[in-house]
């Protein structure tokens, strides 16, 4: 494995992928986005991935997303590590983000494999590649994002962490996640450094695999950073605890990502963060069955982070 600058700038815990908030007219709410941030932060939030897939990343335009980046990282200002989504089927653009990530002071960009990628193997490295050199040497998370399928091979996996020395993480985002966080551990020990995403309804497999952190939504940070706090802080059987009180929420919001986008803009509304529950993403839409439902967990998960909190 080619020789790296030291260890990823990360920390362990849970790194939250930044929601859109957007106004009535559908523009970028940049007050309710100032508002995630500050609460994900209070919630003990250890960074943030921006723009990324729950950020709606696909319905931005180039100036929006060049302008959250510059925003979050503005209002951070440095609390926490910040990873710029760099992803895009150009290597050009990808360029351009990691260029913007440098740029900001972000610790890292995160550059997604191209869903066409997967069904051609072949053109994964030369694809990775191309934008490390244009790049240079800022430290690249590569997401192995395949919901329906396996993903790279460990092999490949292996290949890439000896070809390109700025890739100094990965998230892990196949189906299932499970054994590659194992297998990924054993080719690269703990030099990697390793998250998991949509997989977060097996927090616990995860963290007992070796994962470095979670990267969910901002919306349940309190809950999610308290299940990490007690695992790595020893006590496992809390852990459980609280992760499993947190389940019905999590099967409600993993029936779809479009779910998941629209439940956690919900939920941030009712927290008083985002001032409405826009979206861009998809076309689901809330009716009067699964809105009741929906106001129902809210309720569950209020009350759940309240006694998170109090402890």
């Amino acid at each position: 494995m080619n020789s790296r600058s030291g260890p990823p700038p990360f920390q362990q815990g849970i790194i939250s992928v930044i929601q859109t908030p957007f106004d009535s007219q559908g523009a970028v709410d940049q007050a309710s986005l100032d508002n995630l941030v500050e609460d994900a932060i209070a919630g003990g939030v250890n960074g943030f991935l921006v723009p990324a897939v729950a950020s709606e990343v696909a319905c931005l335009t180039a100036d929006e997303r060049s302008m959250i980046v510059r925003r979050v990282a503005g209002i951070v200002a440095g609390r926490v590590p910040i990873i710029v989504g760099a992803s895009d089927s150009r290597p050009r653009v990808c360029i351009e983000q990691a260029q913007l990530a440098r740029e900001v002071g972000a610790a890292a960009y995160l550059v997604a494999v191209p869903t066409e990628l997967y069904q051609e193997p072949e053109r994964v490295e030369p694809f990775f590649r191309e934008v490390v050199e244009g790049a240079g040497d800022f430290p690249l998370m590569l997401q192995d994002l395949d919901f329906t399928g396996p993903g790279l091979t460990p092999a490949m996996i292996r290949r890439l962490t000896q070809v390109l020395p700025s890739l100094s993480s990965l998230k892990i985002e196949s189906n299932p996640a499970g054994p590659k966080y194992t297998a990924i551990r054993e080719i690269c020990g703990g030099e990697m450094f390793l998250a998991g995403g949509w997989a977060i309804a097996q927090m616990i497999e995860a963290l007992d695999r070796g994962v470095d952190a979670m990267i969910p939504e901002c919306s349940m940070v309190r809950v999610w950073s308290a299940v990490d706090r007690c695992y790595r802080s020893g006590r496992r059987e809390e852990a459980i605890r609280i992760f499993n009180r947190v389940q019905p929420v999590v099967g409600f919001t993993h029936q779809d990502l479009s779910v998941a986008i629209a439940f956690g803009k919900r939920l941030l509304v009712r927290r008083g963060i985002f001032a409405t529950e826009y979206t861009r993403f998809g076309d689901f839409r809330w009716d009067r069955y699964n809105g009741r439902v929906a106001g129902e967990l809210i309720d569950y998960y209020l009350e759940l982070e309240a006694s998170v909190s109090a402890a």
